[in-house]
């Protein structure tokens, strides 16, 4: 098992390719922007992703999807069915709706015209039998958003709930700043040794943000 973290397009998005070399399988997390860069990463492994999963449907964490899924037309696209709204053919006008940054809309319009509909839901407290992560639903970034755990490896997947010292903006359409407070401190009753791999910034461990100052 291999995770690998992968900096793209202009919010420096974190996007997780989460591989497992014995079965030549992977999983992608939040495949913001580049899709040629993570296809290229994914071949560099040789492995072939089984789904992308998805933490939020933000602009920055979703707009690589149809490139992947030209690459891959059988690749899963699982979110929360709250989040899912913003895939599909109906989300560029939505984000157009809905998003302060319109240069990103309109320097990657083609990609967001092009997103696919999500394939299925993840719920909080369910098990991806064949990733061994567990979904927590996260609210607050978004309404939908939801982190991902793999106890085996002792690594968590905190899109953009938890970061290193400080947490999600909350100002955004269909943010909330108390549920954002509850998911973060929902997620510092794992295990302090737990690595957490969030949407943006470096990594960081439960146990170092029982200090975050946010919370």
């Amino acid at each position: 098992m291999f995770v690998e973290c992968v900096v793209v397009g202009p919010y420096q998005t974190n996007c997780y390719i989460m591989g497992n070399e014995e079965t030549s399988s992977a999983w992608i997390i939040d495949p913001g922007n580049e899709g040629e860069t993570i296809i290229a990463r994914l071949k560099a492994h040789d492995v072939t992703p089984v789904a992308t999963l998805l933490t939020h449907s933000h602009w920055d964490h979703i707009t690589a999807l149809a490139a992947l899924k030209k690459e891959w037309p059988l690749l899963e696209v699982l979110v929360s069915e709250e989040d899912s709204v913003f895939l599909g053919k109906e989300a560029f006008k939505r984000f157009c709706d809905t998003c302060f940054d319109m240069t990103f809309l309109q320097q990657y319009k083609n990609e967001l015209e092009q997103l696919p509909p999500a394939t299925g839901f993840l719920s909080d407290g369910q098990f991806l039998q064949d990733s061994h992560l567990r979904v927590l639903k996260t609210p607050g970034h978004t309404p939908g958003g939801v982190c991902l755990y793999h106890e085996e490896g002792q690594f968590l997947f905190s899109g953009d709930t938890l970061f290193a010292g400080s947490i999600g903006r909350t100002d955004l359409v269909g943010g909330s700043y108390s549920q954002i407070i509850e998911s973060c401190h929902k997620l510092l009753t794992l295990p302090p040794e737990v690595q957490v791999l969030p949407g943006h910034g470096p990594m960081t461990t439960i146990g170092s943000e029982l200090d975050n100052p946010y919370l």
